[in-house]
């Protein structure tokens, strides 16, 4: 069991990052049950809303209402969705600074045939808003026009490759916010 959040430590707000089959949801939820922390996945909201107009708008705006409130009670958060936008790394930032929380925008990454693999291996239909095969992300990844590749501060930043077993990942990132704390 993690040891409780000391009154003066900050909490911590992780917003994960990465294209669609590259482990955000696996490190998230491995870390969460790890750390206890609350975790709010973006597509969760969006599954319930798809029928709104503007709703994966809508599913970011309460992803980060939801981690707001729990930043303000001062407890740590893990947010999931692609980061795809520089805004979403923004609104992070704005939260992380109004309510004195650390960030670390943890970027899961494979090598592309791996990559591959994962996204054929995704039955086709099995969600109605996630993609599934290499030709649809190819096709989606020409619609965002490089729009995920923008500047991260490298405080902020941790890539993973998610070829790696999952405890070795959580295992990165909690030795990350580790020596982050003891150097600030």
């Amino acid at each position: 069991m993690p040891k409780p959040v000391a009154r003066n430590e900050k909490p911590v707000l992780i917003a994960m990052k990465g294209h669609p089959a590259t482990g955000k949801s696996l490190v998230a939820a491995s870390l969460a049950r790890r750390t206890h922390w609350p975790l709010i996945d973006k597509d969760d909201v969006k599954d319930h809303i798809l029928d709104v107009a503007g709703a994966n708008d809508r599913a970011y705006a309460v992803m980060w209402q939801i981690a707001a409130t729990q930043l303000a009670l001062g407890m740590s958060v893990i947010a999931v969705s692609p980061l795809a936008y520089p805004v979403g790394y923004t609104t992070a930032q704005t939260l992380a600074k109004k309510h004195r929380a650390r960030l670390l925008v943890v970027e899961t990454v494979l090598d592309e045939a791996e990559w591959q693999r994962r996204l054929n291996r995704r039955q086709p239909g099995y969600s109605t808003h996630k993609i599934s095969g290499w030709e649809a992300m190819q096709a989606m990844l020409l619609q965002y026009n490089g729009c995920w590749q923008y500047p991260i501060a490298p405080e902020h930043h941790l890539r993973l490759d998610t070829n790696w077993p999952v405890e070795l990942l959580i295992q990165q990132i909690l030795t990350h916010l580790d020596r982050r704390t003891s150097s600030t």
